[in-house]
């Protein structure tokens, strides 16, 4: 391979550079995620000035005043999120222009929507065109200057769609270079000086906790009224400062003893979705060439990792053919943090990695957890594609947990003594008409972990005081409420009785007879928050058929969006279910009709991973759908057990 990483481009940005240059009067170039000054590729305009903002100040003033365009270019859409951050950094202009060099082949058109702000209202043009075969532009014109940074924020909204896209509290102010690799895509956080103080907001103080980076040379934090967090820059964490490999030389002024020494993975665009679960090709080497972190396969670059260890959208699209991923430990140039964030990024897309003899450095920066699973590990266990999508949910799992950006800032939070917040209430929604089922569905609900969980039971046409059903009742470990529905309302009627007595956020279905994994509903929430989807679930990939004793895996393409999931792992937020009606009046389909409406209402359904629910499918009288039993043993069945067979992840030793 010739040249160096930093010197190589997407192809085709130097054509889309161009043709952003058009125009004439003063125009601000800003860029984000490029390692190369694109400054001599617009060396030629007269006006021009370049801004890296991965590099420049928070408190930096990038224009006196109004110019003719602003011109954004990201190299990918991670990139493009981590500059909304930056938005009031940007000045006003009649033009501006949001483009992405380098999106994966298969991303939708970014299909922004304006906001009904006032200074909106002086929108002229508003143009989406793509460039080659990845990338985007979106073009809006004023008949008056507009705020560029709120142009940015509706550019990048389209890129990743789904409900509301900003961070929870704390509200944060981010100060120094590179902060915004802390806070991605948070167009509420507030600016300042790397030493301070946080301007204040209107009639409110500028932010509740602060995070600035430092290096050689930095000042003391100025502003007593808020406490700060203080990380490393990206420049001052390579082995050249910490001494010779494996950090003995690291000094007093940098803490690098755990996951919060990493910057955080901005779930919203590195995660698990398309994941695929039959790879085309083998196991890759993550290994140190050029002076940074690359993916080899026989010898041939897949992907190169920026020098920060920010790993993209479009890294990880160019990763899903490969069955896994060896980790090769060695000190590289850039330094511990970027090596602990590029496996930590990898980890929450998913993508399988191994990694044995994992050095002190890196377990340290990764956490016990995702140390083991990288570790414990061996290629050769991955050559089976049920173990090796079951090993991608473990890594995705811890990962996005432990190095998820709202994770990252909760324990900031914490640590900085400010009050933690609740976790959202999921409320569980169980009809059932068979009393001698009720004793098996509780015991699914009881093992759920990881959210705050209340029951709805609702009884059609069961007495609540039928001694196996009181049984079950009393012994439940969470809150529960229970109530006799009327035996002759439809299901659908039944299910939305149970609904309006819940008070959950999220309402998720579960039916009476299948199985769930204990990590069920906490992987069903994890993944409406990677992907802003209005309702999610799961498919039924796991199937056992208890008239012949036999267990199939049917195939799905999960870790995708889809029209429709499993009628048992419904799960949404209250206002969604509210908002289409909630389940229609029907005692049959009540499911399928949940999920056109949400599709029809403009809604997006996100189908998670399969392993962890059993669906169970008994003879046809016995259940509501009546489905025989040839239907699962077609051409979409890919594998076949003797017996109940529910693999590690649903923690089972056998059914009930």
């Amino acid at each position: 391979m010739d040249g160096t990483t930093a010197e190589r481009l997407p192809p085709g940005t130097e054509p889309l550079l161009r043709g952003l240059l058009t125009g004439s009067g003063e125009l601000l170039l800003c860029s984000t995620g490029f390692d190369r000054d694109l400054g001599e590729l617009v060396a030629q305009r007269p006006h021009t000035t370049v801004a890296d903002l991965d590099a420049v100040p928070t408190g930096a003033v990038l224009s006196e005043g109004p110019v003719a365009q602003v011109v954004v270019l990201a190299r990918t859409v991670t990139d493009l999120r981590r500059a909304v951050t930056l938005n009031t950094l940007l000045p006003k202009a009649a033009r501006v222009t949001v483009a992405v060099a380098d999106t994966p082949p298969l991303r939708h058109a970014p299909l922004a929507a304006t906001s009904p702000h006032a200074n909106w209202r002086t929108l002229q043009d508003w143009r989406i065109s793509r460039t080659g075969d990845r990338s985007w532009t979106v073009e809006a014109r004023f008949t008056a200057p507009m705020q560029a940074g709120q142009v940015l924020i509706a550019a990048a909204r389209a890129f990743t769609p789904g409900r509301p896209d900003t961070m929870p509290q704390p509200v944060a102010a981010l100060a120094g270079a590179g902060a915004a690799h802390w806070r991605p895509a948070d167009p509420n956080a507030t600016l300042a000086d790397v030493d301070g103080p946080v301007p204040a907001r209107h009639a409110a103080p500028g932010c509740d906790l602060a995070l600035r980076t430092v290096g050689p040379g930095s000042g003391k934090w100025s502003d007593p009224e808020v406490p700060a967090i203080e990380r490393p820059g990206p420049a001052v964490t390579d082995w050249v400062r910490l001494g010779r490999p494996g950090g003995h030389g690291v000094g007093s002024d940098l803490d690098l003893s755990g996951p919060s020494a990493v910057p955080p993975v901005d779930e919203r665009s590195v995660n698990p979705a398309g994941f695929a679960a039959t790879p085309e090709l083998g196991f890759a080497r993550l290994t140190q060439r050029e002076g940074r972190w690359q993916v080899v396969l026989d010898g041939v670059r897949m992907a190169a990792f920026a020098s920060s260890g920010c790993v993209t959208d479009a890294d990880v699209a160019r990763l899903r053919p490969l069955r896994g991923i060896t980790v090769e430990w060695r000190p590289a140039h850039t330094g511990p943090v970027a090596a602990a964030r590029v496996v930590a990024g990898l980890a929450a897309a998913g993508v399988p990695l191994s990694g044995p003899a994992v050095p002190a450095w890196a377990a340290s920066l990764l956490g016990e957890r995702l140390t083991e699973l990288v570790r414990d590990v061996r290629p050769e266990d991955l050559a089976d594609d049920f173990r090796r999508q079951e090993h991608s949910i473990a890594l995705r799992r811890c990962a996005l947990r432990v190095h998820g950006s709202r994770a990252r800032w909760a324990e900031f939070a914490v640590r900085a003594g400010l009050p933690a917040a609740a976790p959202p209430r999921v409320s569980v929604l169980l009809a059932t008409r068979r009393p001698h089922m009720v004793d098996f569905a509780l015991s699914q609900v009881a093992r759920q972990r990881g959210v705050d969980l209340e029951l709805v039971l609702a009884l059609h046409g069961v007495p609540a005081d039928l001694p196996e059903v009181a049984r079950a009742v009393a012994g439940f470990p969470h809150p529960v409420t229970v109530y006799e529905a009327d035996p002759g309302l439809p299901f659908g009627a039944v299910l939305n009785e149970a609904a309006a007595r819940a008070s959950g956020v999220f309402l998720s279905k579960m039916d009476d007879d299948d199985w769930y994994g204990p990590d069920h509903l906490a992987d069903l929430h994890l993944a409406h928050l990677y992907t802003g989807a209005d309702l999610t679930g799961a498919p039924a990939e796991i199937v056992y058929l208890e008239q012949i004793d036999a267990t199939v895996q049917r195939r799905w393409n999960t870790e995708t969006w889809q029209d429709f999931v499993a009628g048992g792992t419904l799960f949404l937020p209250r206002n969604v279910f509210e908002g289409v009606g909630g389940f229609r009046p029907v005692g049959l389909t009540e499911d399928g009709q949940l999920l056109e409406a949400v599709r029809q209402a403009g809604g997006r359904i996100y189908q998670a991973h399969g392993l962890g629910y059993v669906l169970r499918r008994q003879a046809s009288s016995g259940h509501t759908w009546k489905a025989p039993v040839n239907t699962f043993l077609d051409h979409r069945t890919v594998r076949q057990w003797r017996g109940f067979h529910a693999g590690r992840l649903m923690e089972l030793d056998g059914p009930r």
